[in-house]
Order: C-alpha cells, then structure tokens, then sequence
C-alpha cells in the first residue's frame, strides 16, 4: 500500500470510527513493523553464520591446495584458480552488502508500506 493509500485509510477509519480506529490502526502498523525488523535481524544472522561456515571452508579447500607445495619459496608457487568455496563466500559478501549499502533485500523480506 502506498504511503498515500495508507494515509487516507486512517483518515476514513477516523472518521467513521473515532481515534480508537486510528489508535489499532497505528498499533498493528507497529507489530507488523516489529515483525520486519525481527525477520530481516534473523535473516542477516543466518547469513553471517552462514559466511562464517563458507569461509572456514574456502581457507581449508586453499590449504588443501597448498599442502604439496609446503617447502616451495612463495615467489615460485604456481598460479592457482580460486577453489570453488571462494565463490561462494563472495555470494554471501555480495548479498550481505546488497542489504547494508543498496537496502536490497531477498524478496521474502520486502513489503510494502
């Protein structure tokens, strides 16, 4: 609902109701509010953990990597191609900044207000 539409309703609901319309029109506007927050707090929990678990995997896929090369001087390792684990920890990087730079949420956290 648009932030006009909303207005008028309240403005409908006063009239033919009083304040007291307005009063749980404005509570349940509240808890709905609360329940935002609450979704987009636990989603963004779930996802620092799950960067944490991604993480602790891509830093034992590049030691897997370069367990055979222990004794060689850094300047002649080989060129290495990022383990499959590094994509996914920047997946989780790149939705974790969608949501703290550009306010992009997933679409089962947007709503309209």
């Amino acid at each position: 609902m648009s932030a006009e539409k909303a207005w008028r309703c309240r403005v409908i609901a006063e009239l033919l109701h009083g304040n007291a319309a307005l009063a749980e029109d404005e509570e349940a506007e509240e808890a709905r509010s609360r329940e935002r927050r609450l979704a987009r707090t636990a989603w963004a929990l779930e996802r620092v953990d799950a960067l944490r678990r991604a993480n602790k995997a891509m830093i034992a896929a590049w030691m897997a990597m370069l367990a055979p090369y222990d004794d060689v001087d850094e300047e002649d390792l080989p060129d290495f191609d990022p383990p499959p684990e590094e994509a996914v920890v920047d997946a989780i990087h790149a939705e974790i900044h969608a949501a703290l730079d550009e306010d992009r949420w997933p679409a089962r956290l947007h709503w309209s207000l």
